[in-house]
């Protein structure tokens, strides 16, 4: 089995991001809704009230957790670094059940600064998304230590499905649903799997993989993949009814029927000339919306980064959008792409036109995405809590109080649900 020469340090910066792979679920909530997760918890606030309506904590994972949520129409579905998947009633809080995975992440041992021994969390066990599908959950293991999996749970009562052993520990993207399947990016594997767990083929040679990894979200429109290597390139592969590829070679014993040779199977491929390569930052996002697929990328020789706009069609560039610095974060929010530097805040429209950009003030620096409300004002997370941002004053406040800790890793996470 081919392995991946990367250290775990490297793990970390390729953390990637949210995907809208199916209609998103429809949330019916009495107030203005803003759902927050970071370091073992989530919190509900309450915008209209200006309060926190409820708060869940995995004690064990409060040193970190940079993993992020998914839901659907009732409930949140939130997995732990330790190895803890729970579900949430999204409006109460309420656990509905909790499954920790088997082979939970390592606990070492280390020498507090008083000089006695402490026990400190070792390497985490899950480091991605969750896809919620039907009546599954679908989850990919960094393996804490041990073997990594791909879990198929039950999302009535949180029983375990089924596992299944993945190829490198390197899963730190969400799931994709496409054609019925499920695909999952495995540092260089790109895994297909049935809604019930089984490993599938693509009706190509065995043991294909790409030359870098995939560690780009991968997105889907349902009938076909969009994903990206580290290097820069970019693909589309559209797919039967049957799942499997549409290229014109279909001899699974010939060693040229691979993603690297059977260049028949792909829509098309697109890699930026003045952008070559995938953006380094931990959040590795990209959005689908009509027929746009929406990449960050950096230039080669520097931390310069860009949003690009592909043409889902035919792979040509559509716009692009720079500021000359480094994109620390950004997402779609509605009808708008929100996005900030270390420097400024930036809305574009779904066109890549910018809009409105805002100096980030002293005391208002976003902590995690930034989300739209339904009166146009922006909402985002600091150190002090909540925070929105008016459009027409420019001046950021702080909505509702709340302590939150900034960590190296920006990887916090919120969801903003209208009323």
């Amino acid at each position: 089995m081919k392995k991946l020469l990367l250290s775990l340090a490297s793990l970390f910066a390729f953390f990637g991001c949210q995907n809208k792979q199916t209609t998103e679920p429809t949330v019916k909530v009495a107030q203005q809704t803003l759902i927050f997760s970071s370091n073992g918890k989530v919190i509900n606030f309450d915008l209209d009230n200006k309060k926190v309506a409820w708060e869940y904590t995995s004690a064990v994972d409060e040193a970190g957790n940079r993993n992020k949520f998914t839901f659907d129409e009732t409930t949140l579905y939130m997995p732990f670094e330790s190895g803890k998947l729970v579900a949430l009633d999204l409006l109460t809080g309420k656990e509905k059940w909790s499954y920790t995975a088997g082979q939970s992440g390592m606990m070492d041992m280390a020498v507090g600064d008083d000089g006695t021994y402490t026990e400190e969390r070792g390497e985490p066990y899950f480091m991605g998304q969750p896809l919620q599908y039907k009546d599954k959950v679908y989850m990919v293991s960094i393996g804490g230590g041990n073997d990594p999996y791909f879990y198929v749970i039950n999302k009535g009562d949180g029983t375990e499905f089924k596992i299944e052993g993945i190829e490198t520990k390197y899963n730190l993207s969400q799931p994709v649903l496409c054609q019925e399947m499920v695909f999952v990016n495995s540092g260089i594997y790109l895994n297909k799997y049935s809604l019930l767990g089984t490993g599938t083929s693509y009706g190509m040679y065995d043991g294909i993989t790409f030359d870098s990894p995939l560690y780009a979200q991968m997105q889907s429109d349902g009938e076909t993949l969009y994903f990206g290597e580290e290097s820069g390139m970019f693909y589309a592969i559209p797919f039967n009814e049957d799942a499997n590829v549409k290229g014109d070679n279909d001899d699974i014993m010939d060693p040229k029927n691979n993603f690297k040779d059977n260049l028949s199977i792909y829509k098309w491929r697109y890699q930026s000339k003045e952008y070559p390569k995938l953006a380094t930052n931990s959040d590795r996002n990209t959005a689908l919306y009509n027929n746009t697929l929406v990449v960050q990328v950096r230039k080669g020789d520097s931390d310069e980064q860009a949003l690009i706009g592909v043409n889902t069609k035919d792979g040509s560039k559509q716009w692009k959008y720079g500021l000359g610095e480094e994109i620390v974060n950004w997402h779609k929010s509605g009808e708008r792409l929100i996005g900030y530097t270390t420097k400024q805040i930036f809305v574009l429209d779904l066109k890549g036109k910018e809009l409105e950009t805002y100096t980030i003030n002293e005391g208002f620096k976003p902590l995690t995405n930034i989300e739209e409300t339904k009166d146009g004002q922006l909402v985002f997370l600091t150190t002090q809590g909540v925070a929105t941002l008016d459009k027409t004053s420019k001046q950021a406040k702080i909505l509702i109080a709340y302590e939150v800790k900034e960590e190296y890793h920006n990887t916090a996470y919120l969801k903003y649900f209208k009323n």
